[in-house]
């Protein structure tokens, strides 16, 4: 299984997908990421679970 290092909001996560999915996850994780750091410019430095919290529903409220 296919693994990919993510960088989300300064944090650095290790994530596996299926094979072929890589470009998907690449893409989902930059979403996520141009959220956090919106977040983090907004609120400041928050806890990991907060600021992955927030981020996901600003990009849930996208779709």
């Amino acid at each position: 299984m296919p693994e990919l290092t993510i960088e989300i909001g300064g944090r650095v996560f290790e994530v596996a997908c299926e094979p072929g999915q890589e470009p998907s996850l690449a893409r989902a994780a930059q979403l996520l990421d141009i959220e956090a750091n919106r977040v983090g410019e907004a609120i400041g430095r928050s806890t990991e679970k907060r600021m992955l919290l927030l981020a996901g529903l600003m990009v849930a409220d996208t779709m």
